[in-house]
């Protein structure tokens, strides 16, 4: 038996693959729903400055700065997110990027996988997107969820990692 030592210098660095890049649809979502989450925000500034006399101009005016300043920055890290995400598929495992502000990258090899959904709510039914959920095994949510794919796309992946798992069961 041997147990050589791997130095870490010598391992492949996994920004050398190509990461496949979500649908333009996907950021088209990720801005449409940034910014409908701040429209009630908007409408409950507006009815309390236009309501409520006590309220000073100024409040009413800088409370719409603060909204505008909140939503183009929600704009600016979806779009900017938009680019960080994709994911890779390698001989035993799927990687996942995501982030621009927090990083989040992960790795889940085949062999630990247990099952995987796909799955799309009414919002990606709108945008002809579905999202991929892996799940291993000790888990009761999922440990990799890749949204923003297209339909066939993620019957495909959904596919091509239940081959790869078979072979582990």
């Amino acid at each position: 038996m041997t147990n050589d030592q791997v130095l870490a210098e010598e391992l492949p660095y996994i920004e050398e693959f190509d990461f496949k890049k979500h649908p333009r649809r996907f950021l088209n979502k990720k801005l449409i729903a940034s910014t409908l989450f701040f429209i009630p925000f908007l409408i409950a500034i507006l009815v309390l400055g236009l309501t409520i006399d006590e309220i000073e101009t100024w409040v009413t005016i800088t409370a719409l700065g603060a909204w505008l300043f909140l939503l183009l920055l929600s704009v600016f890290i979806s779009f900017k997110g938009y680019f960080v995400r994709g994911y890779i598929l390698r001989e035993l495992d799927i990687t996942y990027r995501k982030g621009w502000v927090f990083h989040h990258q992960i790795t889940v090899p085949f062999n630990r996988i247990q099952h995987t959904e796909v799955s799309h709510g009414p919002i990606d039914r709108m945008f002809k997107l579905k999202q991929l959920e892996i799940y291993t095994a000790g888990g009761s949510s999922s440990d990799l969820s890749i949204s923003g794919l297209d339909p066939q796309e993620a019957e495909r992946l959904k596919e091509y990692i239940a081959e790869k798992t078979a072979k582990y069961a």
